[in-house]
């Protein structure tokens, strides 16, 4: 059994977070090993930044990437700071560099032998699982969380330290299927495995409930959404499809979860478009809060313009409530049916997106349907694929390293 074969063994992770849907994977995974070490990767200017009247620190500093909340007893967080500046020119090529100094000189300190390696992001992260992979003669395996934007700048890069960390990884994991063909000329062994979400965070309750906590009255139609509050989520133009919305559910009210440097203009969007009284910006959603809107919600909708996967799509399934996203390279995978939400072309079409918005309200969707596939991907199932897949990877490592001895 993958357990049995995993228990005594040590796990390195680095990664660009110890925060949402990486922790909630590592925490998983945890059960399965002898001991995980993650070490963070984080912006230490930011931090300072935070306490001057400075701007473009926001979202890269120890709070924002670390929460020590829930850790397990078997895992341990490395604090790894790195110092470069928001718009620092030499950050695309040498800040890997510095990554792997810092998480080299963590590791002398550590007592523990590790067995392998799993990073998280490819820049700078992966570089540094490429080199120490060489230097501890580990495997070590990568995923590439890159949204399509993002991504695509990478495939672009004259970095070739970035490329290094695709071409030495044992595994490369993509979190979408459409992008391991992109992948494969880098690296013949590319799978792909999705994200998963928290069964701790998110559960099906009574709509009802939800919205008696919520102050939401039950014939209220509600949309909601989650996100960084900047450009690429697009909600800017889910606010312009909602007037349009309004023409035939002048009643619906648009509830947007999350922090970002586009509240204020959000604001004011609002306010010029006349739908300020019937949108709400909630800021930051504790978790208890965050389950109660996914439930109170006859729709949530995604308008962003590129994803890697989009999680937030399932918690929401995992609340039986369907979703209106745009193709943005993650949701055409995790809208697998209609049976389960709708596609748009893209945030700008306004019209498409407020049609797709009357439609789902008015649709009778089956709940139970919509939560079955979402279980599906659950951290815990997602977890197994991947320990089923690093234990793949040890028994090659091993059997390559007996056959180079003889």
């Amino acid at each position: 059994m993958v357990t049995d074969r995993l228990a005594d063994k040590n796990l390195l992770v680095v990664s660009h977070g110890y925060k949402h849907f990486v922790k909630s994977q590592v925490d998983v995974l945890a059960e399965y090993f002898n001991s995980v070490t993650v070490c963070v990767r984080y912006n230490w200017f930011a931090d300072v930044a935070s306490r001057l009247p400075i701007d473009g620190g926001e979202g890269f500093g120890k709070d924002a990437k670390i929460s020590q909340a829930g850790v397990p007893d078997n895992v341990h967080v490395v604090e790894t700071p790195l110092l470069y500046l928001p718009v620092d020119i030499q950050r695309e090529h040498l800040l890997g560099q510095q990554h792997v100094r810092k998480v080299r000189k963590k590791l002398d300190d550590s007592p523990v032998s590790f067995d392998l390696i799993h990073c998280h992001m490819t820049w700078t992260s992966g570089y540094v699982g490429a080199r120490l992979k060489e230097e501890l003669d580990i495997p070590y395996l990568l995923t590439v969380h890159a949204n399509r934007e993002w991504f695509g700048k990478q495939l672009q890069s004259d970095n070739e330290r970035l490329k290094r960390a695709w071409t030495d990884a044992d595994r490369l994991i993509r979190v979408n299927r459409r992008d391991r063909s992109k992948l494969e000329p880098y690296n013949d062994d590319v799978v792909h495995i999705p994200n998963g979400y928290d069964t701790d965070i998110f559960e099906r309750i009574p709509t009802a409930d939800a919205r008696d906590r919520l102050g939401i009255d039950d014939d209220t139609p509600l949309v909601f959404a989650l996100g960084t509050l900047k450009p690429r989520k697009g909600f800017q133009h889910l606010m312009r499809a909602m007037t349009r919305v309004h023409e035939t559910e002048p009643d619906a009210r648009l509830v947007i979860g999350g922090q970002g440097g586009m509240r204020d203009e959000l604001v004011s969007l609002a306010a010029e478009l006349g739908i300020d009284d019937r949108t709400d910006l909630l800021g930051y959603v504790e978790s208890e809060t965050l389950n109660d809107w996914m439930n109170a919600a006859d729709l949530f909708v995604l308008p962003s313009y590129s994803e890697s996967f989009g999680v937030v799509q399932l918690e929401a399934m995992a609340c039986g409530t369907p979703v209106v996203a745009t193709k943005n390279g993650g949701s055409e995978e995790v809208i697998a049916s209609d049976d389960y939400g709708l596609l748009v072309e893209g945030p700008e079409s306004h019209d498409e997106l407020a049609d797709a918005v009357v439609e789902a309200l008015h649709r009778d969707w089956d709940g139970d349907a919509i939560e079955s596939y979402a279980k599906e991907m659950t951290w815990e199932n997602v977890c197994e694929e991947i320990a089923e897949l690093y234990a793949s990877v040890l028994d090659e490592y091993e059997r390559t390293s007996v056959t180079a001895v003889q």
